[in-house]
């Protein structure tokens, strides 16, 4: 289904770049006013646009490889991002490595600037799945009736192709989530070993949340096993983030 775009003035912008636009905008302003000690506002934005790129790349490059069935066929379509289509694993990976690039550029504290993520990374997600609300991206699996199910779990909705039928509300689950790490990233540290891990916890609350949402989506994703792939990025996400916490607090300890 080609989702409706909205216009604004001579613009006409389609729901989930708009959503997604404005999330950045936030980000791009906390991270110039909590990172203002270390660095100019132009050098924030230089490593925010980075990061940008890099998430535009790797998050499109994983969307084609879970979807290659179609992509195989239909090649022209590859770098068609105004038609939507990121993986968010990718996108965070492509994005750390952007902005990791431009921050050694740019000479941006890494530690601060990490720490500064953990509310982005939430603020990002809202946006994305308030978009993917407005464009009918992952939506959740199909239900026999909306009687046997609570209300906030299940709603009326359509998938990709305009099809509405009673679905699991993964978009409302996804934005509870969001705001859920939002409020966690918001909140002060006192565990001496954590302070500084601030994007490690966020990020792994995330994708556990994440990975929890998966058993109740519809949208397409390769199956391995009994998990979906991006449930399998999931935990690997986790593990990664268990890694760097053990880490850190071992030289803190030390």
């Amino acid at each position: 289904m080609a989702e409706a775009p909205i216009i604004i003035g001579p613009l006409a912008l389609r729901a989930f770049a708009l959503a997604l636009g404005v999330a950045l905008a936030g980000a791009v302003a906390l991270a110039s006013y909590y990172l203002s000690r270390w660095a100019t506002p132009g050098a924030v934005f230089d490593a925010f646009l980075g990061g940008l790129i890099g998430g535009a790349l790797g998050g499109r490059l994983a969307h084609v490889v879970f979807a290659w069935d179609y992509f195989s066929l239909h090649p022209e379509a590859i770098p068609r991002l105004s038609e939507g289509g990121l993986e968010w694993h990718g996108a965070l990976a492509g994005a750390l490595i952007g902005l990791a690039i431009v921050s050694r550029w740019r000479r941006l504290p890494w530690g601060p600037l990490l720490n500064v993520l953990a509310p982005i990374l939430p603020l990002i997600a809202l946006g994305a799945w308030y978009g993917c609300w407005a464009a009918s991206c992952g939506y959740g699996a199909e239900v026999d009736t909306l009687a046997r199910y609570p209300a906030y779990a299940v709603s009326e909705s359509p998938d990709v192709y305009g099809i509405i039928a009673p679905r699991y509300d993964t978009q409302r689950f996804g934005m509870l989530l969001s705001l859920a790490c939002l409020l966690i990233a918001a909140a002060p540290l006192r565990v001496r070993a954590l302070a500084g891990a601030r994007f490690w916890i966020v990020l792994a609350l995330f994708s556990t949340g994440m990975f929890a949402i998966g058993f109740f989506r519809g949208d397409a994703s390769p199956v391995i096993g009994s998990l979906r792939g991006d449930q399998w990025l999931d935990l690997i996400t986790i593990g990664l983030c268990l890694l760097a916490l053990a880490r850190r607090r071992s030289s803190v300890s030390q």
